[in-house]
Order: structure tokens, then C-alpha cells, then sequence
């Protein structure tokens, strides 16, 4: 079984053993690149870079090529030409590099390096690499790549399962005023707290919103309420001041302060069953802490990287969420 973090989460059968994470308007990645080439970056390495991560670069010719591969053969990103959305597809082909440079730091830091049978097994147990390209709409040379950061963020979520637990203190805000949103009014909120995190508890009672005080376990979350494992909560520093929607089937906005994150529970496997997509995607928000401490920049062409979202972004308005640095933050 291949998954493919994008967009929205949505579950597409491609053959019996093999199914693969999607997202709305984000499935076969690459192709918008040939749209949004136009222009050069401020500094050199955003010339030659589709993506900036630590000290590594994501390739610019690497996209094209892949978008130049995916639109002689998946026809869907055909369609999104005509269509004039190609530039949704080439983020998500930078998002996909993206994740990769930050799996393979995963895998040295944490110690989770796949063995590589591990890789080829899900290989050919997905049909080989012809069928996966043109499944997943990758690049065939990106197919081995896909393995490799799936194998690395299952056994990266299953490492913390036991051992992560968050404390988060705030609210949720669910309905919107004339010319005041929710989300305005969350990231409004979001910014007093972050300002003043010693009293986020008076700030939110300030403000006339209902108190959420609790501690969150990343295991119980996985089995209980495996949307919310998935999100920011668990992947953000202490002291961080998230701003997300944790669901999207159900209306709100988590302004959260993240007083107290633990690593140092014990690992113990999980008691019942657990979807591997989740598995998945709560290994992926494992990948958080990295890139905020590495930092990731995004060459202008594709946008500006999402944090909550470990995902570019057309602009800063069209942000999934906030992560906000609050002075108790440890750099």
C-alpha cells in the first residue's frame, strides 16, 4: 500500500493491494511548473531551487522534468491544463520533494532508516514501479522515493506511539461575526495568547470563549480521534501557539497553546487496530519539529510554505492554519 499526503484526505482504489492517500485538486502532482516557471527568485539559491530544506536544495529542473513526464502520461494532469490548474499539481510535486528531504533527516535523527527490502517489497507489492508512476502520478525515478518516505513515517508514528503526550490550553471557535470570521477571530485570539502565554487561560475567558485545558496522548488520539493525531497539536513545539482546523467534516477552529510536549513516555505498541493511512499521516506531522528547526523556504513561483499544513501555499491568505511562536518557545 502506497499513500500520498495531499490537499483534503481522500482514499482512491487503484488495485487490490495498493491504495493511495489523496486530496482533492492535488493528486498527480507535478505538472503545473511549465505555468508558473516565469520569473527568477530573489538569490541564487532560489534560481536553481524549487524548494529550499536546511541546507538542502529541492532541484527546479527536477520539477520541470517531472511535470514534463506526468504530462505526456497521466491524463488527468491533461485535463488540469485545459483546465487551468496546473499550478495546484506543481506545489505538490514540491511538497512531495519537500517531505522527502525531511523523511531522510528523519531517518538519521530518529533512527528509523527502512532496510531495503523494506522498500522493494512495497514496490512490487503495489505492482512495480510502471504501475505506482502512473498510479500515483509520480515520475518513475520519484517511485523508489514514495517507498522510502512511506516506509520511514509509518515506523516514525509507531516510535512516539506511547511515548508523546501534549498539554494545549485554549479554545475552539465555531461561528463567525459580520466581517469577522472564525478563523479571523481564532488567529486574533491565537496572537493575544501568544503575547501573553503565561495568562492564556485569562485571555481566553477574556474574550468571552469556553476554556479547553487538557492533556492530549498521541496513542489514545491515533485509536480515538485519529483526524485530531494527524493535525499540528502533536507535531508543535512548547510554547507554540497553534491555530488549525482540526477536522474538516466538522466546523472550528483549535486556538491552542501547547504549555507541555513529553517524548519520554514508553513506547508500547498499540492496543487494536490502526488504519495505516493514519498511521501515515501522524508519522508525516512527526516530520513538524524538523522543518521548523531546519526551516524550509519555498522558491516565490510555488508559493510560501504552510507550516500546519507541511504543504506550500499559493500565498500567505490562503494559509491552512498558523503556527504561532509565543517568547517561551525554546530555539
Amino acid at each position: 500500500m502506497f499513500m500520498l499526503a495531499e490537499g483534503a484526505r481522500v482514499c482512491a482504489k487503484v488495485r487490490p493491494v495498493i491504495r493511495i492517500m489523496r486530496r482533492p485538486a492535488a493528486l498527480f502532482t507535478a505538472a503545473a511548473a511549465l505555468l508558473v516557471l516565469a520569473g527568477c527568485g530573489s538569490g541564487p539559491s532560489q534560481v536553481t531551487s524549487a524548494a529550499i530544506v536546511g541546507q538542502r536544495s529541492v532541484p527546479l529542473d527536477g520539477v520541470q522534468q517531472e511535470v514534463h513526464w506526468l504530462l505526456d502520461n497521466v491524463p488527468q494532469m491533461r485535463e488540469a491544463q485545459k483546465q487551468r490548474k496546473l499550478d495546484l499539481y506543481a506545489r505538490e510535486v514540491v511538497r512531495g520533494r519537500v517531505v522527502h528531504e525531511l523523511a531522510e533527516m528523519a531517518a538519521e535523527r530518529e533512527n528509523v532508516r527502512p532496510e531495503q527490502g523494506e522498500v522493494d517489497r512495497l514496490v512490487r507489492g503495489s505492482g512495480g514501479s510502471a504501475e505506482v508512476a502512473r498510479s500515483a502520478g509520480v515520475a518513475p525515478d520519484r517511485v523508489r522515493d514514495l517507498a522510502y518516505d512511506q516506509v520511514v513515517l509509518q515506523k516514525l508514528a509507531e516510535k512516539y506511539i506511547g511515548r508523546l503526550s501534549v498539554e494545549i490550553t485554549g479554545t475552539v471557535i465555531t461561528q463567525s461575526e459580520p466581517g469577522n470570521s472564525a478563523k479571523e477571530q481564532a488567529t486574533a485570539l491565537g496572537e493575544r495568547i501568544a503575547q501573553q502565554p503565561q495568562r492564556a487561560q485569562a485571555v481566553v475567558r477574556q474574550g468571552g470563549h469556553q476554556l479547553v485545558s487538557e492533556k492530549l496522548d498521541f496513542a489514545e488520539a491515533l485509536q480515538n480521534d485519529p483526524e485530531l493525531a494527524t493535525t499540528a497539536v502533536f507535531g508543535a513545539k512548547e510554547g507554540t501557539v497553534v491555530v488549525i482546523q482540526p477536522s474538516r467534516q466538522q466546523a472550528g477552529w483549535l486556538v491552542g497553546l501547547v504549555s507541555e510536549r513529553r517524548t519520554d513516555g514508553t513506547a508500547q505498541p498499540l492496543q487494536g487496530q490502526v488504519n495505516p493511512e493514519y498511521l501515515y499521516f501522524a508519522g508525516l506531522r512527526m516530520l513538524q519539529p524538523i522543518a521548523e528547526d531546519v526551516g524550509v523556504r519555498i522558491n516565490p513561483r510555488y508559493g510560501v510554505w504552510d507550516e500546519a499544513a507541511l504543504s506550500p501555499a499559493p500565498n500567505e491568505d490562503e494559509l491552512t492554519g498558523r503556527l504561532l511562536r509565543s517568547r517561551t518557545v525554546q530555539s
